[in-house]
């Protein structure tokens, strides 16, 4: 497979308001291949959106290398590009809306790439569809609920053709409906449209469905591997500060009360297969 972004030893370090020296990211190596959904946990502070920012050169590194597609991010000349291949969203879609309609705003970022005319307006249509908000592309982003402003959001990233989408906590600010209304949008994008997802969260239940679940703490990756291998280590979790998924602790509880259910349950299908099996 492709490598899609690439970092080695990095570490970026930053200077508090107090003046006291932080390590915000201390040694990443992290290797995400073209057409992957990732997932990076933490809880705040463990530096995953330092990270983020990394990923399309908003940050550079005090030390180590980031390749995006196999360009070094500190190539000042190539970083229109960089950001062209990967896009990001941030927590709060009200920062990235520019206009007061909707396909123009979408149309915002395609205008500053000078892609001509007949060429915006396919891209526009074609991000509306693809996040299910083309029926709204005459409406005011203002009477948008959130979930559709962040879909609006991720709308305008599409329309830069970008291969990797880089979301930095999308549903943070966003109620269960608009949560899943956004997840159900990067999982469609990843599987149909092939683009490469990294999604920063603290939302246990959004990294089920990814391909690879990276964890940090303290600016340092601390556990990696698939959902269900790294989820099924509870207790490591919960020592680092963070759930996992409801079902899963809820597995977790019975195998201590002596059940025999495998750890590495994730959703309540596969809870309702296996008591199922218990009879």
């Amino acid at each position: 497979m492709t490598n899609m972004i690439k970092t080695e030893s990095v570490k970026h370090e930053y200077t508090s308001h107090t003046g006291k020296s932080i390590m915000a990211l201390n040694g990443i190596d992290i290797s995400i291949e073209k057409g992957e959904f990732v997932a990076i946990l933490g809880h705040n502070g463990s530096g995953k959106s330092t990270l983020a920012k990394h990923f399309n050169a908003l940050l550079l590194p005090n030390s180590g290398t980031i390749m995006v597609k196999n360009i070094d991010t500190k190539n000042e000349e190539m970083l229109w590009e960089i950001r062209q291949i990967a896009g990001m969203v941030f927590q709060n879609p009200d920062n990235q809306i520019v206009a007061t309609i909707v396909e123009e705003d979408v149309a915002f970022g395609p205008e500053n790439l000078a892609v001509e005319s007949k060429e915006i307006r396919k891209r526009v249509d074609e991000a509306l569809k693809a996040v299910d908000m083309y029926e709204y592309r005459k409406h005011g982003p203002h009477l948008l609920s959130g979930g559709q402003k962040q879909r609006i959001a991720i709308a305008g990233i599409i329309a830069m053709k970008p291969e990797c989408i880089i979301l930095d906590e999308p549903t943070a600010m966003l109620d269960p409906s608009g949560r899943k209304e956004v997840i159900d949008t990067i999982m469609k994008l990843n599987q149909e449209e092939g683009i490469t997802i990294v999604l920063i969260t603290h939302y246990m239940d959004e990294a089920v469905n990814a391909d690879r679940v990276y964890v940090m703490e303290d600016g340092m990756l601390v556990m990696d591997g698939t959902p269900k291998d790294v989820f099924s280590q509870v207790e490591k979790m919960k020592s680092l500060g963070l759930d996992v998924p409801q079902v899963t602790e809820i597995c977790h509880e019975l195998r201590k009360e002596g059940i025999k259910l495998p750890a590495d349950i994730l959703t309540v299908e596969e809870m309702v297969v296996e008591l199922c099996r218990l009879k």
